[in-house]
């Protein structure tokens, strides 16, 4: 049985428990997503899992605005820290797949936390995802290629399953990444 891990207790032992601010993999993937946003400006984006804030803070350099959530209070609390002189980033706790408390995201980023989530919780997150999402929105999803060993599937299986999720609802996908460690994917919904 799968035993997803207690992530305010991840986070209160150990403030970046993945290294996302130091480690090589954790910033060449931050490079790789920001290289693969299809346009310079967006006005409102999403980092479901914000974590310790690393991807919201980079997202403000090209968003009007940005809403980092996570379901931990702890993660909460470091990204606010972290993204304290960036007014244009709002911070809540949000336990997915509850929507979040506005809509209209033209970019959405689902990085590395789909594969804790129940099946159920996966697919009713996708559906959440289209009624949240701009016309015109972009949602870039990147996981660690393996399986954690306290995850419901690999990170290979979860793309899989958002791409068939996505593409199911009319997305279309624009770019596919796979990296030594990690796969991302672009998907458009009415591409251009």
């Amino acid at each position: 049985m799968t035993e997803i891990p207690d992530f305010d207790a991840l986070y209160r032992a150990e403030p970046d428990p993945w290294s996302v601010r130091t480690s090589s993999y954790e910033q060449r993937k931050l490079s790789v997503i920001l290289a693969c946003l299809s346009r310079p400006r967006y006005v409102a984006a999403w980092d479901p899992s914000c974590g310790v804030g690393e991807l919201a803070l980079r997202l403000a350099d090209r968003a009007t605005r940005v809403l980092a959530t996570d379901a931990s209070a702890e993660a909460v609390a470091l990204t606010r820290e972290r993204c304290a002189d960036r007014a244009s980033v709002e911070v809540a706790q949000l336990r997915l797949p509850l929507p979040p408390p506005y809509t209209g995201f033209d970019l959405i980023v689902l990085s590395e936390f789909c594969y804790y989530l129940e099946a159920a919780d996966r697919r009713s997150m996708l559906i959440m995802i289209n009624s949240v999402a701009a016309v015109d929105a972009e949602v870039i999803s990147v996981h660690w290629r393996f399986k954690p060993h306290d995850g419901w599937l690999s990170g290979e299986s979860v793309q899989r399953e958002i791409a068939g999720g996505l593409r199911r609802a009319g997305w279309t996908q624009t770019t596919h990444h796979l990296d030594t460690n990690f796969i991302l994917d672009v998907h458009r919904r009415n591409p251009a």
